[in-house]
């Protein structure tokens, strides 16, 4: 990808979060996986933490109380609005152990073995690089250090799955969730970063939702495309777009049933050793 691409889809990534920031800190779901994957993997005593998508810096503040005062956390994020909210409770809290960067979670500018803690917490479906990245976050850990991340399979999110699945008919690739689709693809993904004790936790999770909802949920070329740039679906052309929402309908009405359509958000807990 380009310089320009690579700018572009920050912006995307930028506007979609900012947007979010003034309710974020509302979404019980996101502080409860937050919280697990940091106690499944916590810091200790002293311990520099790198949050990475800190959003509005939930992990980065549950880490810090870990860390202590001889400890230090960096929450970075590409979202001014997350990190204006950050630096607002930060404020607040008093505290000199934390800080909040603006920063590309793919291009870090700190030194190697920076850190024994690096969190990423429902953010890693946006990498475009994933190995790539991975393996420049093990640059940034101290040996030994730690890496903690959510991945969600290609079955959550039934919108994305059956999106995937129709679109492929036609030959356009849609590859959200992709990389880190089961068990078996995040453990290989960390073995080519070079992790090692690689330790893989799977939470299930899921609910129904309206048909309409579902149907409503087709993506269009407007929308977002996470991991991947452009959208895909804007080299398509509006007739074989029609026809693949066409059969995306017909697929959510297949999969229907009294409850509703069931939505997949199953959750990978991944965590990695230097």
């Amino acid at each position: 990808m380009n310089s320009e691409d690579r700018l572009a889809y920050q912006k995307i990534i930028a506007q979609t979060y900012d947007a979010r920031s003034s309710n974020h800190d509302h979404s019980a779901w996101h502080q409860k996986t937050a919280l697990r994957l940091v106690q499944d993997a916590p810091p200790h005593l002293g311990d520099s933490v790198l949050d990475v998508a800190t959003g509005t810096g939930f992990v980065a503040f549950h880490a810090a109380s870990l860390v202590g005062a001889g400890g230090k956390v960096v929450g970075v994020d590409l979202s001014e609005g997350m990190l204006a909210q950050a630096n607002a409770k930060l404020s607040a809290a008093g505290l000199i152990n934390v800080q909040f960067v603006l920063a590309d979670a793919e291009s870090l500018n700190y030194p190697p073995h920076s850190f024994d803690r690096i969190y990423c917490a429902s953010a890693f479906f946006w990498i475009l690089d994933p190995v790539a990245t991975l393996k420049h976050w093990r640059a940034l850990l101290r040996p030994g250090g730690r890496l903690g991340f959510h991945a969600l399979p290609d079955t959550s999110y039934v919108w994305v799955s059956v999106a995937r699945q129709v679109l492929a008919q036609y030959g356009v690739s849609y590859v959200l969730n992709c990389p880190t689709g089961s068990i078996d693809r995040c453990r290989r993904l960390l073995e080519a970063a070079g992790y090692r004790n690689i330790d893989i936790r799977k939470e299930e999770h899921g609910y129904y939702i309206p048909l309409a909802q579902a149907k409503s949920a087709w993506i269009r070329k407007e929308d977002f495309s996470p991991g991947q740039h452009p959208n895909p679906l804007t080299t398509v052309s509006p007739m074989i777009a029609a026809q693949a929402q066409r059969d995306y309908e017909t697929r959510m009405e297949e999969l229907n049933t009294a409850q509703g359509v069931w939505n997949d958000i199953t959750m990978y807990y991944v965590y990695g050793q230097k």
